[in-house]
């Protein structure tokens, strides 16, 4: 509610605009109770066919104009809808700038919540919830029409006009309660779908449809019990607010009747009296009954808000003129957060254009996090790296991944066609990228799908195969045509071809004066390397320069 206002009264012209049209809306909502008594007092009594003429024409006109505010209003409303849409962009961006070691090391983010709570906020503060919030002050100008026709219609009208919020008081607390026990149980039903999608070759071959089926069935359960507890309440309150209305005009006819009969109001005035107390509790009942998702959707903008405060890659900084791709490397440290001992420290050496960096050890020895660090994905714990002689805490980490060529262990792709993927945003001429795609073997595979290097890829390529992927990270690596190039396990589950591919790929890039840093225990590498870091001594990684 606090952000819809705010929200609202953010833009004062177009705030006052929609003030003055939800005035003129209200006001012109008296014309059809006031046509009823008007009626029954003037043509009934008189029998008069001009006057009811007069009468059916100007509150038809009446009704038109009502008709075209309200539309005015919506659309004017509407504008402020587009702060949604500013709310998912600055969503995107934080999410395209966070920090890659928060992504890393300390922080899971659920794309199915993300997605959940953007759409709350969208369907919640719209043009039509704000202008069932803007409604509620103008019921006043009803009240005041029924004083006008007799203080004890008024006074009875005042009392219904609270039940509602007696009501909302009673049971919001339980039907909170719920809707949130409801979000959490189809939080666990997504993760169940994302498991049985996602790892479906484990669970078919390790025998896991067992626990997956249980984990269900125990969900299954609470959703249905959940939800019979949850709609139950929500239904006695729309049965009770929908009795509201029922009492209310059982109330105004029967007191109306006998204040008619004593002749302190006319027989029409009690029957515009009904019209008018069913037109002032109609807002309060919609804005009651709108008061959860109102709730929800301060709580998913509070949780975005959390996502938008998380901190981003910082941008500015230094950029270096004529990178070389020199790197030297003092006193190095890192530890993971909430582990006992560090990956390594006290790491120095240095190294640049025209060198190779194989960083080699066993499985879990730490030389992803080595090559993540020197490629800015994560943040080191103590010590200074220095590129070109200039300390990288000071250069801009935007910059920086540009002039590096990553492939990582496990490439990743997203949606959207194989030229895509390949390329993103890079201006690559169509004869260097012919080139590119035969130098790292990929041509034949992309020439042989029906529609090349525009193919869509399915399942953001995980079901390609290994060596495929492989191909396609080195790929688009190589497209940036950066100085420093960076592979962790570039021949890792290759075949000979791949292989033999890769190392041919090193070697040129080598040629071209690069700085080459590579995680592997492939001996051809190794053995073409000027330098090895061996992870597999710890704390303190073992340095040792190859001689030629």
């Amino acid at each position: 509610m606090k952000t819809l206002l705010a929200r609202v009264t953010s833009n004062r012209p177009l705030f006052i605009k929609l003030l003055v049209a939800s005035f003129l809306v209200n006001i012109l909502a008296l014309a059809t109770p006031i046509y009823v008594i008007q009626v029954l007092q003037r043509y009934v009594a008189y029998g008069v066919t001009s006057t009811l003429v007069t009468l059916i024409l100007g509150v038809t006109f009446i009704v038109i104009f009502e008709f075209f505010f309200r539309n005015i209003r919506h659309r004017m409303a509407r504008e402020y809808e587009l702060k949604n849409v500013e709310i998912a962009n600055m969503v995107l961006t934080k999410l395209n700038n966070i920090k890659s070691h928060i992504y890393e090391v300390s922080f899971e983010l659920r794309n199915d919540l993300i997605n959940k709570n953007l759409n709350i906020i969208q369907n919640t503060f719209s043009a039509s919830t704000i202008l069932i919030i803007l409604d509620v002050p103008f019921t006043i100008i009803f009240l005041l029409a029924l004083f006008l026709i007799h203080y004890q219609i008024g006074l009875i009208c005042v009392l219904f006009l609270l039940i509602p919020f007696l009501i909302d008081r009673a049971y919001a607390a339980k039907i909170n309660k719920l809707s949130k026990q409801s979000e959490l149980i189809q939080s666990s039903i997504f993760r169940i779908f994302d498991n049985v999608i996602t790892r479906n070759l484990s669970i078919k071959f390790y025998a896991l449809t067992n626990p997956i089926a249980k984990s269900w069935n125990f969900l299954a359960n609470r959703t249905a019990n959940n939800r019979e507890d949850l709609e139950a309440e929500k239904n006695l309150v729309n049965s009770l607010s929908s009795s509201i209305g029922s009492l209310l005009t059982i109330s105004v006819i029967g007191w109306g009747a006998t204040l008619a009969v004593d002749g302190q109001i006319s027989v029409g005035a009690l029957i515009g009296a009904n019209i008018l107390a069913a037109r002032a509790l109609m807002p309060l009942i919609r804005y009651v009954a709108t008061k959860n998702n109102l709730l929800l959707a301060e709580n998913s903008m509070n949780e975005i808000n959390e996502y938008l405060k998380i901190p981003s890659d910082i941008s500015e900084g230094a950029s270096i003129k004529d990178f070389k791709g020199s790197i030297e490397v003092r006193d190095l440290f890192f530890q993971y957060p909430n582990t006992k001992n560090p990956i390594f420290e006290s790491l120095n050496l240095s190294f640049g254009p025209g060198n190779i960096v194989s960083i080699i050890g066993s499985n879990g020895s730490g030389k992803s996090t080595l090559i993540n660090i020197f490629s800015s994905v994560l943040e080191i714990t103590r010590g200074s790296i220095l590129i070109d002689e200039i300390e990288l805490s000071q250069i801009s980490k935007t910059w920086y991944r540009d002039q590096i060529a990553f492939s990582p262990q496990e490439p990743k792709f997203i949606d959207g066609s194989l030229k895509d993927n390949l390329i993103g945003s890079n201006d690559v001429k169509e004869t260097d990228f012919a080139r590119i795609l035969r130098e790292v073997d990929l041509a034949n595979y992309i020439n042989n799908r029906e529609n090349g290097v525009n193919t869509l890829l399915e399942d953001r390529g995980e079901t390609l195969p290994v060596g495929i992927r492989k191909r396609m990270s080195l790929a688009r690596a190589i497209v940036k045509q950066s100085r420093l190039f960076i592979l962790d396990e570039p021949t890792e589950a290759l075949d000979k071809t791949g292989r033999d591919t890769v190392i041919t790929l090193i070697k040129n890039e080598r040629l071209k004066h690069k700085t080459i840093i590579i995680a592997t225990n492939d001996e051809e590498i190794i053995n073409m390397s000027d330098v090895l870091i061996d992870m597999n001594s710890k704390p303190r990684p073992n340095i040792s320069m190859v001689k030629k």
